[in-house]
């Protein structure tokens, strides 16, 4: 798990910080790590689904934002439950991904406590 990121850059497959590349990222207090892509197959059939379970580790430390990276071209959605919980304790931001880090980006710099996951493909 890398610390301290003080920025990001994206292209369509993955995402590059401090000379890493990672594909879908999760960022919450400032550490970054690899979604856990096995779990997701197993539970949805897909990576293209945020649950209550992701949206409660994005809320760890009381982000004041909650950055989410649908892709570029938007396909992963949000469960029902995990936008209601994303909404009632943070401001949720639901961008295409090439957006969603460059807003997550500019957070980073304002000092803003953010948290964010990325997804970096469709």
């Amino acid at each position: 798990m890398k610390e301290n990121i003080t920025k990001f850059s994206v292209v369509w497959g993955k995402i590059s910080f401090d000379g890493t590349e990672l594909k879908d990222i999760v960022f919450v207090e400032g550490r970054v790590h690899q979604r856990n892509y096995q779990l997701l197959e197993k539970k949805y059939g897909t990576t293209h689904i945020v649950d209550a379970d992701e949206a409660r580790e994005l809320l760890k430390g009381a982000p004041w934002e909650v950055i989410v990276g649908n892709g570029f071209e938007s396909v992963l959605k949000l469960t029902p439950d995990a936008e209601v919980l994303l909404k009632q304790r943070s401001a949720l931001i639901v961008l295409p991904t090439d957006q969603a880090v460059a807003r997550l980006n500019d957070a980073i710099k304002r000092g803003v406590k953010v948290s964010a996951l990325i997804h970096v493909t469709c």
